[in-house]
């Protein structure tokens, strides 16, 4: 089990320390297998995808222990991190290798007009008062979702009124005669 050269000192490129993880990776299949022996029969990995992310998690463990300046943690930050990907690929998450395998079809889009809901929602304002129809009509004009408060501040009146006048609305519109 041997530890990558960690120089904290030094400024070393991203490439030199994928270089540095593939190397560490190679020299320590043994302890990688063994970190990763409970969770292989229910990954669906196989060696080279086993060894890919334990490259990952070495190049993680590398710049960890370097930003933590801990070059000798690097191996329990292996362990650490590799474990977890070990976890995650065994608790069912696949990676799709190509997604014309996975053509799912889904159904065209119809041609809608924008004046059949004009004319439901127009149907539906008769049937409440005017001032709720202007808050009715104010909340559909909202890009975003309002909350009481907002609609108090609009129509300067309490929460607890614009709380009732979009109550009410609701209930008349959906046809409740309370």
């Amino acid at each position: 089990m041997t530890h990558p050269v960690l120089q904290s000192n030094q400024q070393i490129s991203s490439q030199e320390t994928w270089d540095m993880a593939l190397q560490w990776v190679s020299a320590n299949q043994k302890l990688i297998r063994q970190i990763a022996s409970p969770y292989l029969r229910h990954m669906t990995a196989d060696n080279e995808d086993l060894y890919q992310e334990a490259t990952i998690a070495a190049f993680k463990a590398i710049l960890t222990a370097r930003k933590k300046k801990k070059p000798e943690q690097f191996i329990p930050f292996f362990r650490v991190i590799f474990k977890t990907c070990c976890i995650k690929a065994a608790s069912g998450i696949q990676t799709v290798h190509c997604l014309d395998d996975y053509y799912l079809p889904f159904p065209e889009k119809q041609k809608t007009t924008a004046e059949p809901k004009k004319n439901k929602i127009d149907q539906a304002l008769k049937t409440v008062s005017k001032r709720q129809r202007e808050v009715c009509l104010w909340l559909l004009q909202q890009p975003k979702p309002v909350s009481t408060p907002d609609i108090a501040k609009e129509f300067n009146v309490s929460r607890r009124h614009a709380c009732r006048l979009v109550n009410k609305s609701i209930q008349r519109i959906s046809g409740d005669s309370r």
